[in-house]
């Protein structure tokens, strides 16, 4: 979904998109990929015994399309996985920068711009999204006079830095799991004030290893609670005064936003079911259901805008089919927010539930204080 998002909502112009290759294998996925200017990049996992060639080219290509002016965007950790931290970064935005110097050295003016993403829930609908731009990247200054090209350590090196003011980026990944709830429960996402919420987490990475034993013991009583299996972190907050509120007229909104959904909820849930049956990696989730949904929405609206059209005006066909579709398209959009304020409402009454219950509400205080008391003594 990132391309997606950052295409739709931040872009004034096109992005030309590296994709893993084994998404081109399937002729129609191919035709599709292509006409949005995707390109494949081929891995080891691949098992190409070209591989390295056919990067080249692609990598020549991209240095083609910067040279008349495209935006290229990637990934420059090379995979993906369904956690907060960043991984080693590959070197194959440093080999586009070395294409794009050979093939034109006025290309030394390029800008490398980061972006950190920060989901609250990725597999779920209608949680938070963030995305933070960082200030351009130099690299004029690491080009070796004599060949006219960079080092790739010296690059990713600055890569790697510019990422990591951006993004949550948990450390160290040998405690991952103990400190995850504490981080969920910062609400990274819709932080106002994200510089000082980065080096609280960043102060996570120096703790030594006896305060991460004694932050271990307060997990596993926290776990034994099973406060994290009933209500999410962001919901619960640092304490009951942070429990989230909801507007008071959204009970009122909701007869509006029932009859506004109502078209669209039988396949909201059709591609919900089908997306927790065929799909294993929760990055891919939100995925299916947009592919899938940008396709079957718009043609369940026409084909549901015919009977509606013939209850309002007596006619199959005529004036009221317009009306139709655009009551079913902008329906949904307001039973979708109408659910997502419902998920806050939802989080609010589960938290309000956990904080009354006193074992797992002293199990949450407890893991929190213990965290925050080794932040202190190591500032």
């Amino acid at each position: 979904m990132d391309p997606l998002v950052l295409c739709s909502l931040k872009s004034p112009q096109q992005i030309h998109w590296l994709t893993r290759a084994d998404i081109f294998n399937h002729p129609i996925a191919r035709s599709f990929l292509f006409s949005f200017n995707q390109m494949p990049i081929y891995r080891k996992r691949d098992r190409l015994t070209d591989a390295r060639e056919r990067n080249k080219r692609i990598f020549e290509i991209c240095a083609e399309r910067l040279n008349i002016g495209a935006s290229i965007g990637l990934f420059p950790e090379g995979n993906h996985r369904a956690v907060k931290s960043l991984r080693p970064l590959r070197r194959g935005v440093v080999d586009m920068v070395n294409e794009s110097l050979q093939l034109n050295p006025e290309l030394k003016s390029l800008q490398l711009i980061p972006v950190g993403i920060d989901y609250e829930e990725m597999a779920s609908f209608r949680r938070r999204l963030t995305y933070r731009f960082g200030q351009p990247i130099r690299f004029d200054d690491l080009i070796d006079e004599d060949n006219g090209q960079i080092a790739p350590g010296d690059l990713l090196s600055r890569i790697h830095d510019s990422l990591n003011e951006l993004m949550v980026n948990i450390q160290p990944e040998s405690h991952y799991a103990q400190l995850l709830p504490f981080v969920r429960a910062m609400r990274t996402a819709e932080q106002p004030n994200w510089n000082q919420t980065r080096e609280k987490i960043q102060s996570l990475g120096k703790l030594s290893e006896s305060a991460l034993e004694e932050i271990e013991k307060a997990f596993e009583s926290l776990t034994k609670s099973d406060l994290m299996a009933q209500v999410r972190a962001e919901d619960l907050g640092f304490g009951p005064e942070q429990i989230r509120s909801v507007p008071w007229w959204f009970v009122l909104v909701t007869p509006i936003a029932v009859i506004g959904g109502l078209c669209s909820w039988p396949l909201s849930k059709m591609l919900e079911s089908r997306a927790k049956k065929t799909i294993k990696d929760p990055c891919f989730v939100s995925t299916f259901k947009v592919s899938a949904g940008m396709a079957l929405f718009p043609l369940c609206w026409l084909i549901l805008a015919f009977p509606i059209s013939w209850m309002v005006t007596g006619a199959w066909m005529g004036w009221g089919i317009i009306p139709a579709y655009l009551f079913n398209a902008v329906g949904s959009r307001v039973a979708g927010w109408w659910y997502g304020t419902f998920l806050d409402w939802n989080g609010a009454r589960k938290a309000k539930k956990a904080y009354s219950n006193r074992a797992q509400s002293e199990a949450w205080s407890q893991y929190l204080d213990v965290i925050e008391k080794k932040l202190s003594e190591n500032p």
